[in-house]
């Protein structure tokens, strides 16, 4: 797949107000997560897919994406802005992916293209198995106040939000790899990576609330957990709440995460409470329960810090996007995650 080039022009508008800037953060967090956008289009759309075309089984839609089929094999690209596709599985978990270019500006040099790996008969490795994707990206850098272009990503659908405290697991198995081109490699060289002067992260993204909704919609919950898996350039790829130093450390299957822990301020302009687990050194492999990732964050102290009573209504995986010179190309072989 070679990606095509573009210059971003993004109609961008400006809010009159707090309270409309929040309606467009929830909107453009709508987008992100695959529903209908509130003040785009008639809301007619099924669900399967969102952000332009129709209805397609396969998660292509009319419009929505160009699509091959070989063998019942079927191989979809999406470089919109965003566009949540969900295609189904039998008896399985679902998930919606989305390009989510959440931080293209006017000014923005670059693009991106999703690409989605189906199978027809809807069967996959696992019941908790997603579809293969990737993503080829290329974005000149950005501001200092917005590096990030893009976080493309599966997001777990159909079983949160879920309270902390009734969980039991949150099995992760996955497999990635990150190489300069428009080809899918197996292995990730970093140091072509670095001469191609990418800088990235490979991440789960989870987003907590004491209130259902509010957990749901990253514009309005009040925590934000990641799992940095890797990161491409340090310089620009800093942890939020880095420069503090590390919190406390965690070695779960084999795989040794630093915690950081730092504020942002999320698009309705509250206070966002920011976990980060950064694996020390990065892994392109994982197999494991992450979920004492999360459950010893009740035993630290300070508001900052999640209770068991706080709900995960957002579970995302995917790449943020940063900068690079040339193409490159993340994939993903392999993800499945069986939350309980």
């Amino acid at each position: 797949m070679a990606l095509r080039l573009v210059v971003n022009t993004v109609l961008l508008a400006i809010p009159i107000g707090g309270s409309l800037g929040a309606l467009f953060g929830i909107d453009a967090h709508r987008s992100a997560t695959g529903q209908a956008p509130l003040f785009n289009g008639d809301g007619s759309n099924s669900g399967s897919s969102s952000g332009g075309g129709g209805h397609d089984s396969t998660g292509g839609g009319s419009g929505g994406g160009s699509s091959t089929t070989d063998n019942g094999v079927t191989n979809t690209e999406y470089c919109q802005q965003f566009y949540g596709v969900s295609p189904p599985s039998k008896h399985g978990q679902l998930y919606t992916f989305n390009p989510n270019q959440w931080g293209l500006l006017p000014s923005t040099v670059g693009g991106l293209c999703l690409n989605v790996t189906t199978f027809d008969n809807q069967t996959y490795a696992s019941k908790y198995s997603a579809p293969s994707f990737s993503v080829t990206w290329q974005f000149e850098p950005g501001p200092a106040n917005q590096p990030v272009h893009a976080y493309p990503n599966v997001m777990v659908d159909k079983v949160l939000p879920l309270e902390l405290g009734k969980m039991s697991t949150v099995d992760l198995d996955l497999a990635w790899s990150y190489a300069v081109g428009d080809e899918v490699s197996t292995t990730t060289d970093e140091n072509a990576l670095a001469a191609n002067q990418v800088a990235a992260n490979v991440a789960i993204d989870m987003f907590f609330d004491s209130d259902q909704d509010s957990a749901q919609n990253s514009s309005l919950a009040n925590y934000e957990v990641m799992v940095w898996f890797a990161r491409f350039d340090k310089s620009l790829t800093q942890v939020i709440g880095e420069p503090k130093g590390v919190v406390t450390t965690k070695t779960v299957n084999g795989t040794n995460f630093d915690l950081y822990v730092g504020q942002n301020t999320n698009r309705a302009g509250s206070t966002l409470n920011v976990l980060s687990w950064v694996a020390n050194p990065s892994t392109t492999t994982f197999t494991g329960d992450i979920y004492p990732l999360i459950t010893d964050l009740y035993t630290l102290k300070g508001d900052v810090y999640p209770s068991s009573s706080d709900y995960m209504g957002i579970f995302q995986f995917g790449t943020e996007a940063f900068r690079a010179a040339q193409n490159v190309t993340f994939s993903v072989p392999k993800f499945s995650v069986d939350i309980e």
